[in-house]
């Protein structure tokens, strides 16, 4: 896995799916957290598998069509579209 996607609720975890299984079509190994749990808790998951990107995506992101990204080894977020995303993970 190469990007694990936190999972913020219903709504979220149902935009993340298709960005997941898009990115999958692609090659990029991806995987959205099973439930709504506290962030550090799915932080933690990712550290633990280490797992070098997490994508956040709230109610903003999904209005604005964006993916904020964090490093886990450097710990940079940053802001990018679905083809910055792919360009990143390949």
């Amino acid at each position: 896995t190469r990007i694990l996607f936190v999972n913020f609720g219903m709504d979220e975890a149902m935009h993340c799916l298709k960005i997941v299984n898009q990115l999958r079509d692609d090659g990029v190994g991806a995987e959205l957290y099973p439930d709504s749990a506290k962030m550090k808790k799915q932080m933690a998951y990712a550290d633990a598998k280490k797992i070098p990107y997490v994508a956040l995506i709230g109610s903003e992101e999904m209005k604005k069509g964006e993916i904020a990204i964090k490093n886990m080894t450097t710990g940079e977020q940053s802001i990018v579209s679905l083809n910055e995303l792919l360009h990143i993970l390949k």
